[in-house]
């Protein structure tokens, strides 16, 4: 009996182990409600640029503290992320080409790098002020 017990008892403390280790190495969201995927539903008031058509696949994506903007055409614009509960911080990298510095605009980003003050955020929605423009989001 001991024989057969005692193996039976060692792995499955080890899978448990296993387990415990590996959940704690992983990276926990800092932002809180925050960090995730969001799309862009709205910005208001929409891009006045006539070549600048408003695309409905837009989407923020923040972590630690890093945000990422999915640029139409398959393309991750990567940036700064600054976050303390009541303003939303972003910073892009300074070599941006025109079509990039364009593509921020249908992000209501329209000064580099922006301060966000935010005005709603939970779990699903988020709604993000910076002067007269209003940017309103879903979690995706």
């Amino acid at each position: 009996m001991k024989k057969t017990f005692f193996p039976y008892l060692m792995s499955i403390i080890l899978l448990v182990a296993c387990q415990v280790l590996s959940v704690s190495c992983q990276k926990s969201p800092i932002n809180g409600d925050l960090d995730g995927q969001w799309q862009v539903m709205s910005v208001e008031p929409q891009p006045e640029e006539p070549d600048q058509m408003f695309d409905t696949r837009l989407y923020y994506c923040f972590s630690l503290h890093v945000c990422q903007l999915s640029i139409p055409g398959g393309v991750w614009l990567s940036g700064r992320l600054s976050f303390n509960g009541d303003e939303i911080a972003l910073e892009f990298p300074e070599s941006l080409n025109i079509l990039e510095k364009r593509a921020l605009l249908q992000y209501g980003i329209n000064h580099n790098p922006v301060t966000f003050r935010v005005e709603t955020l939970d779990k699903s929605r988020l709604v993000m002020r910076d002067g007269e423009t209003v940017v309103t989001l879903r979690k995706f």
